[in-house]
């Protein structure tokens, strides 16, 4: 089956041609003929599916451009989420030929540019939901002829605090309008509220869960050291690309100044960073200027970047969903990948957790010469080697050298066992030299005395002077 067969304007199709995507994925053959025929659906796949055109070339296929209005908009949880659908959308419109007009409306941009752009008719508006209901009160944006309402990750959208915003947009709706909700996971309050805006609600489910080319393995050590198995694992692997999770935007900063200290092309992605810095942090990932990119879950929802190799987890989700949204950023499109998670031996249980709700397998590796291989045990890698054993040569200490009856054997020391070896006091005459040099009585390279103890005597001044010992006495006579 090709795009042709379900409609599309010839011009979307070549367009789609000079991208070499001539066969829809699982998700497009499933999801297209619903939406052509103009029904609300929930779509549900796996991250890296194709989602995304699944709901866009239906829209961009059916919006009349010589209409004034504004007739569809598509809502995203994050901003570059929304830039990158703007992205797609934009490029696909004029490669078309469409007229198709496409604006963003997402929060910390200027509000006047964005009023000024809203004048010039877009008919497609691609953002977040929270800049759109202010643009709504300002009365800027109006929705009335609005065909289609999108909520891609709509189970980042549909959640108590996002619902106030999403109910406001959808009030401003015609009763005509078609909802389309877009999600890798479903979940029972999510598909309720979905059902309760989209009564006649179809399902749309194909490749949901993770894709089997991912490789899935968790590295037990110390929290501590966490950044410095970081640090050797991308030494060691070398990946293209690597995506490294952590929890808090504080951690991506001060992570990113330790592998850069270390020479590793480091950018960091996190909510602390305004629109400008975090879209430097994904221009320089995208171009290969960085090798690494450091996020947080901001990034873990929706992103397509090409060539992501391995995904690491340096803080490990709580929930198995968190997981496998983030494991959806490696092994997009059918491609291989490989997810890594560094854990505690207190984490290590949420392996099970994964495997179990997510149907996949965790495998335990070490990290063996810049590989990674199965782990031998369950206990947490040593980040360091042990160390050398002190003493003469290789076997350590040696023995003492005992005699009589009550003479014991002791045994011989190792690397791990035994304890470094205490040192043996220095004898008087190696000292010698040393004490005599720090009373300052010979210069340096003069014959200290070896051959007798150390004498207690008249200080002497030095080398070739007398003694001194103060005025002569006349001896008695």
């Amino acid at each position: 089956m090709t795009f042709d067969s379900f409609g599309l304007p010839p011009t979307l199709v070549q367009a789609l041609q000079t991208r070499k995507l001539d066969t829809p994925l699982p998700v497009q053959e499933a999801a297209l003929p619903v939406l052509m025929a103009g029904k609300s659906a929930m779509l549900v796949s796996r991250t890296g599916s194709g989602k995304t055109l699944a709901y866009l070339l239906p829209i961009l296929a059916g919006i009349n451009a010589e209409s004034m209005h504004v007739q569809a908009v598509v809502l995203a949880p994050t901003h570059e989420l929304a830039m990158q659908i703007n992205r797609v959308a934009t490029d696909l419109a004029k490669d078309a030929g469409l007229g198709v007009r496409v604006q963003a409306l997402i929060g910390g941009a200027a509000v006047s540019r964005q009023i000024e752009g809203l004048k010039k008719k877009p008919h497609l508006v691609i953002g977040s939901a929270g800049r759109m209901t202010h643009l709504m009160e300002l009365g800027k944006l109006k929705l009335k002829e609005t065909v289609w309402l999108v909520l891609d990750e709509a189970d980042r959208l549909l959640i108590e605090e996002g619902l106030e915003h999403i109910r406001k947009i959808t009030g401003q709706l015609g009763p005509e309008t078609r909802f389309v909700f877009v999600s890798a996971t479903e979940g029972p309050a999510t598909t309720r509220i979905a059902r309760g805006l989209a009564p006649n609600l179809a399902f749309v489910r194909a490749q949901d869960g993770i894709s089997p080319a991912i490789r899935h393995c968790y590295l037990v050590c110390e929290e501590r050291d966490k950044v410095d198995w970081l640090r050797k694992v991308l030494r060691g692997l070398a990946p293209e690309r690597a995506l490294v999770f952590v929890h808090r935007g504080a951690s991506a900063e001060r992570m990113a100044e330790r592998l850069e200290h270390h020479q590793l092309s480091v950018a960091d992605l996190h909510g602390a960073h305004d629109k400008f810095q975090r879209q430097d942090a994904l221009d320089d990932f995208r171009k290969g200027k960085a090798q690494t990119l450091i996020a947080s879950d901001i990034a873990a929802r929706g992103l397509d970047i090409f060539g992501v190799e391995l995904v690491v987890n340096v803080d490990v989700p709580s929930q198995s969903r968190d997981y496998l949204h983030r494991a959806g950023r490696t092994g997009r499109a059918g491609a291989t990948g490989l997810v890594l998670s560094l854990m505690t031996e207190a984490e290590s249980r949420l392996a099970k957790r994964y495997a179990q709700d997510l149907d996949i397998t965790l495998e335990q590796v070490q990290l063996v010469r810049g590989a990674l291989v199965p782990a031998t045990g369950d206990s947490a890698q040593n980040l360091r080697p042990a160390p050398r054993p002190f003493g003469p040569g290789r076997g350590g200490r040696k023995k003492p050298l005992t005699t009589g009856p009550d003479a014991r054997k002791e045994p011989t020391a190792t690397a791990s066992t035994s304890p470094a070896p205490a040192r043996e006091p220095q004898s008087r005459d190696k000292a010698a030299p040393a004490q005599a040099r720090k009373r300052g009585s010979a210069l340096p390279g003069a014959k200290p005395d070896t051959n007798s103890r150390a004498k207690t005597g008249p200080k002497t001044g030095k080398a070739g002077q007398k003694p001194l010992s103060g005025p002569k006495r006349s001896k008695p006579a």
